[in-house]
Protein backbone atom coordinates (compact mmCIF):
# COMPACT_ATOMS: atom_id res chain seq x y z
CA UNK A 1 0.00 0.00 0.00
CA UNK A 2 1.45 3.33 -1.02
CA UNK A 3 1.53 6.03 1.58
CA UNK A 4 1.66 9.71 1.15
CA UNK A 5 2.94 11.89 3.92
CA UNK A 6 4.16 15.38 4.56
CA UNK A 7 6.22 16.22 7.55
CA UNK A 8 7.36 19.76 8.10
CA UNK A 9 9.51 20.76 10.96
CA UNK A 10 10.44 24.29 11.64
CA UNK A 11 13.76 25.72 12.61
CA UNK A 12 14.83 24.30 15.92
CA UNK A 13 17.20 25.77 18.44
CA UNK A 14 20.03 24.42 16.31
CA UNK A 15 18.99 26.70 13.39
CA UNK A 16 18.35 23.68 11.14
CA UNK A 17 15.07 23.32 9.24
CA UNK A 18 13.59 20.30 7.51
CA UNK A 19 10.81 19.53 5.01
CA UNK A 20 10.05 15.88 4.25
CA UNK A 21 7.41 14.75 1.72
CA UNK A 22 6.86 11.18 0.55
CA UNK A 23 4.27 10.36 -2.13
CA UNK A 24 4.48 6.75 -3.27
CA UNK A 25 8.07 6.24 -4.40
CA UNK A 26 8.73 9.98 -4.69
CA UNK A 27 10.55 11.49 -1.78
CA UNK A 28 11.54 15.07 -1.04
CA UNK A 29 13.80 15.53 1.96
CA UNK A 30 15.20 18.99 2.54
CA UNK A 31 17.26 19.92 5.54
CA UNK A 32 19.76 22.57 6.42
CA UNK A 33 19.56 26.14 7.55
CA UNK A 34 16.16 27.83 7.27
CA UNK A 35 17.42 29.81 4.27
CA UNK A 36 18.81 26.70 2.52
CA UNK A 37 15.57 24.77 3.05
CA UNK A 38 13.48 27.71 1.84
CA UNK A 39 15.64 28.20 -1.27
CA UNK A 40 15.57 24.47 -2.08
CA UNK A 41 11.77 24.39 -1.57
CA UNK A 42 11.26 27.35 -3.91
CA UNK A 43 13.48 25.65 -6.50
CA UNK A 44 11.47 22.40 -6.31
CA UNK A 45 8.10 24.11 -6.59
CA UNK A 46 9.26 25.98 -9.70
CA UNK A 47 10.26 22.76 -11.47
CA UNK A 48 8.06 20.36 -13.40
CA UNK A 49 8.95 17.79 -10.76
CA UNK A 50 6.56 19.47 -8.32
CA UNK A 51 3.65 19.43 -10.77
CA UNK A 52 4.32 15.83 -11.74
CA UNK A 53 4.49 14.87 -8.05
CA UNK A 54 1.11 16.51 -7.43
CA UNK A 55 -0.26 14.70 -10.46
CA UNK A 56 1.03 11.37 -9.10
CA UNK A 57 -0.57 12.12 -5.73
CA UNK A 58 -3.94 12.75 -7.42
CA UNK A 59 -3.57 9.56 -9.47
CA UNK A 60 -2.62 7.49 -6.39
CA UNK A 61 -5.64 8.89 -4.53
CA UNK A 62 -8.01 7.99 -7.38
CA UNK A 63 -6.49 4.51 -7.67
CA UNK A 64 -6.99 3.99 -3.92
CA UNK A 65 -10.64 5.05 -4.23
CA UNK A 66 -11.13 2.72 -7.19
CA UNK A 67 -9.51 -0.19 -5.33
CA UNK A 68 -11.70 0.46 -2.27
CA UNK A 69 -14.82 0.50 -4.45
CA UNK A 70 -13.76 -2.75 -6.13
CA UNK A 71 -13.12 -4.46 -2.77
CA UNK A 72 -16.48 -3.22 -1.46
CA UNK A 73 -18.33 -4.59 -4.49
CA UNK A 74 -16.52 -7.95 -4.25
CA UNK A 75 -17.37 -8.21 -0.56
CA UNK A 76 -21.04 -7.72 -1.27
CA UNK A 77 -21.44 -4.09 -0.24
CA UNK A 78 -23.68 -2.62 -2.93
CA UNK A 79 -22.61 0.42 -4.88
CA UNK A 80 -25.08 3.26 -4.27
CA UNK A 81 -26.54 3.25 -7.79
CA UNK A 82 -27.19 -0.48 -7.80
CA UNK A 83 -28.64 -0.33 -4.28
CA UNK A 84 -31.02 2.45 -5.31
CA UNK A 85 -31.98 0.53 -8.48
CA UNK A 86 -32.73 -2.57 -6.41
CA UNK A 87 -34.99 -0.46 -4.19
CA UNK A 88 -36.86 0.96 -7.20
CA UNK A 89 -37.24 -2.48 -8.80
CA UNK A 90 -38.41 -4.10 -5.58
CA UNK A 91 -41.05 -1.41 -5.01
CA UNK A 92 -41.91 -1.13 -8.73
CA UNK A 93 -41.17 2.61 -8.79
CA UNK A 94 -41.24 3.95 -12.34
CA UNK A 95 -43.08 7.30 -12.42
CA UNK A 96 -40.69 10.25 -12.53
CA UNK A 97 -42.20 11.95 -9.48
CA UNK A 98 -42.06 8.70 -7.48
CA UNK A 99 -38.44 8.09 -8.54
CA UNK A 100 -37.49 11.61 -7.42
CA UNK A 101 -39.36 11.16 -4.12
CA UNK A 102 -37.63 7.81 -3.57
CA UNK A 103 -34.24 9.34 -4.41
CA UNK A 104 -34.75 12.12 -1.86
CA UNK A 105 -35.80 9.56 0.74
CA UNK A 106 -32.78 7.35 -0.09
CA UNK A 107 -30.34 10.24 0.16
CA UNK A 108 -31.88 11.41 3.44
CA UNK A 109 -32.43 8.10 5.21
CA UNK A 110 -29.72 5.79 3.82
CA UNK A 111 -26.89 8.21 3.09
CA UNK A 112 -27.90 10.64 5.87
CA UNK A 113 -27.51 13.67 3.57
CA UNK A 114 -28.86 17.00 4.83
CA UNK A 115 -28.24 18.99 1.67
CA UNK A 116 -29.44 17.27 -1.52
CA UNK A 117 -29.54 19.67 -4.46
CA UNK A 118 -31.41 18.47 -7.57
CA UNK A 119 -28.07 17.67 -9.29
CA UNK A 120 -27.29 15.13 -6.51
CA UNK A 121 -30.73 13.58 -6.91
CA UNK A 122 -30.10 13.36 -10.66
CA UNK A 123 -26.66 11.80 -10.08
CA UNK A 124 -28.15 9.05 -7.91
CA UNK A 125 -30.82 8.29 -10.52
CA UNK A 126 -28.18 8.21 -13.28
CA UNK A 127 -26.04 5.85 -11.18
CA UNK A 128 -28.95 3.43 -10.99
CA UNK A 129 -28.50 2.93 -14.77
CA UNK A 130 -32.23 2.40 -15.08
CA UNK A 131 -32.55 5.37 -17.45
CA UNK A 132 -30.11 7.00 -19.85
CA UNK A 133 -28.49 10.20 -18.57
CA UNK A 134 -29.84 12.12 -21.58
CA UNK A 135 -33.37 11.08 -20.65
CA UNK A 136 -32.90 12.17 -17.03
CA UNK A 137 -31.47 15.51 -18.22
CA UNK A 138 -34.95 16.27 -19.58
CA UNK A 139 -36.57 15.78 -16.17
CA UNK A 140 -37.23 19.08 -14.43
CA UNK A 141 -36.28 18.05 -10.89
CA UNK A 142 -37.17 21.41 -9.36
CA UNK A 143 -40.63 21.40 -10.96
CA UNK A 144 -41.38 17.91 -9.61
CA UNK A 145 -40.10 18.89 -6.15
CA UNK A 146 -42.21 22.07 -6.16
CA UNK A 147 -45.33 20.08 -7.10
CA UNK A 148 -44.69 17.64 -4.25
CA UNK A 149 -44.46 20.59 -1.84
CA UNK A 150 -47.97 21.80 -2.75
CA UNK A 151 -51.44 20.68 -1.78
CA UNK A 152 -53.25 19.39 1.25
CA UNK A 153 -51.31 16.13 1.23
CA UNK A 154 -47.87 17.47 0.33
CA UNK A 155 -45.30 14.70 -0.05
CA UNK A 156 -42.38 17.00 0.75
CA UNK A 157 -41.77 19.87 3.14
CA UNK A 158 -39.01 22.23 4.20
CA UNK A 159 -37.55 21.37 7.58
CA UNK A 160 -37.97 24.16 10.13
CA UNK A 161 -34.25 24.57 10.71
CA UNK A 162 -33.26 25.05 7.04
CA UNK A 163 -33.94 27.71 4.38
CA UNK A 164 -36.88 27.08 2.05
CA UNK A 165 -34.81 25.71 -0.82
CA UNK A 166 -35.40 22.53 -2.79
CA UNK A 167 -32.03 21.18 -1.69
CA UNK A 168 -33.28 20.84 1.91
CA UNK A 169 -36.68 19.19 1.38
CA UNK A 170 -37.65 16.15 3.44
CA UNK A 171 -40.53 13.71 3.11
CA UNK A 172 -43.71 14.38 5.03
CA UNK A 173 -45.65 11.60 6.70
CA UNK A 174 -47.82 11.57 3.56
CA UNK A 175 -44.67 11.16 1.43
CA UNK A 176 -43.47 8.26 3.56
CA UNK A 177 -46.94 6.68 3.41
CA UNK A 178 -46.96 7.09 -0.38
CA UNK A 179 -43.65 5.21 -0.71
CA UNK A 180 -44.80 2.62 1.82
CA UNK A 181 -48.00 1.97 -0.15
CA UNK A 182 -45.96 1.48 -3.32
CA UNK A 183 -43.89 -1.20 -1.65
CA UNK A 184 -46.90 -3.32 -0.72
Amino acid sequence: MERCGTYMTGVGSSGVGRIYIKAGSEEIDLSGSAREVNDAWLNITKQDTWQSTLSRIRLARQEAIDRAREVALKSGIPERGSAFKRLMDTCDINKKSDVILAAIHYLRSVEKEVDTPPRDIKRLIVQSEKWEEGEIDKWNMSLYINRMLEGGKALLEYPGNQPEKNRFVVLTDAGLDHLENMSL
